[in-house]
């Protein structure tokens, strides 16, 4: 009764009142489901299992704990910016029901870096792996300076740092992974890590509307500046002829079941490329587990959903983390890393 309610308000109305109803109302979440075949690892970095929240949902690091009480293996919060901001002027949110999708053109709304922190600090860091999403400010002169500010504010906290380069709703943002500006901008983040005492795992996350060209620069750009892993992908700013909605022509990215099949082609292009030397985060279009099984066996370590929470019950992590672990021990795998990339080697 209460999803149905959320579902009939305004997205953004809807997302603010589900962010207040995990804050106070955690206690009332069911046990997450465990299962030792879905324990997995980043580094030194270990997941209970692979199914992560992505950016977006939780900007300002207000509900970390509750997530992982939902059965989340990993959080990843933000995109934070150096001062808070108001984003895209409002209606940005626009469901796509029968499609399943989702349309925004927020705009990195979020309340900085300095509430952020207070927020992120207070979570339970013992539940599991929490990265950090970061971006620019929309107005600002320089983005590159933006992320080098938040990267050295958030990196004693964050378990990870995810550089977002390819939201489509900051004006000029995409154009960062141009080969000069990403080559810049990965290369002075990864010299102010090498500053560090810890080394933590930095991740770029990119486009699906690139070419074939694009991503193999991107490739030999990250790996040249020692970046971890790709985050495949953002949402895109196509739009598929077999879209239904009335919303469907809004501006901003897509999200959701209508981009799984090119997030998919994405994602196998830079697995073959790359043949496990980065780490692949799989994000786009996952509703079931046969989703996230899908993406695993093209060459995903983890995966990350969103938008499928706007159309599914809270007990569906937890379900999709069952059937994972059916679908693993089915085809004979003792631990879902023995699945990752099958179907690409």
């Amino acid at each position: 009764m209460f999803l149905k309610f959320l579902r009939n308000l305004n997205p953004e109305s809807s997302h603010h009142i589900s962010i207040l109803s995990l804050k106070y109302l955690s206690r009332f979440l069911e046990t997450t489901y465990k299962d030792e075949i879905l324990n997995t690892n980043f580094g030194n970095l270990t997941f209970d299992n692979p199914i992560g929240i992505a950016a977006g949902y939780d900007k300002n690091a207000e509900v970390v704990d509750s997530l992982f009480k939902m059965g989340f293996g990993f959080v990843e919060c933000g995109t934070v910016t150096p001062v808070a901001q108001y984003g895209n002027p409002k209606p940005r949110i626009f469901r796509l029901k029968e499609d399943r999708g989702i349309v925004n053109r927020l705009g990195f709304n979020n309340c900085g870096i300095n509430q952020f922190l207070k927020n992120f600090n207070q979570r339970n860091t013992h539940l599991g792996v929490t990265g950090v999403n970061i971006g620019p400010n929309k107005d600002s002169i320089n983005f590159i300076d933006d992320y080098l500010k938040v990267y050295n504010s958030i990196y004693e906290y964050a378990d990870y740092v995810t550089l977002n380069v390819s939201s489509p709703n900051t004006k000029n943002l995409r154009d960062l992974q141009r080969t000069e500006d990403l080559s810049i901008l990965t290369y002075e983040i990864n010299s102010l890590r090498e500053s560090k005492e810890i080394r933590k795992k930095i991740v770029l996350k990119i486009d699906p509307d690139s070419t074939e060209k694009d991503y193999s620069k991107i490739i030999n750009i990250v790996q040249k500046n020692k970046i971890d892993g790709l985050i495949v992908t953002n949402t895109s700013i196509s739009r598929p002829e077999f879209l239904k909605s009335y919303h469907r022509n809004q501006s901003g990215g897509l999200s959701g079941a209508p981009i799984k099949e090119q997030s998919n082609k994405v994602l196998k292009f830079i697995s073959k490329e790359t043949q496990g030397e980065l780490m692949l985060i799989g994000v786009g279009g996952i509703e079931r587990a046969q989703d996230v099984y899908e993406k695993i066996k093209i060459g995903a370590s983890l995966v990350q959903i969103y938008s499928a929470l706007t159309y599914n019950n809270l007990r569906f992590i937890n379900e999709m983390n069952q059937k994972l672990s059916t679908f693993l021990r089915n085809d004979g795998f003792s631990n879902v890393k023995e699945a990752v990339g099958i179907e690409i080697k």
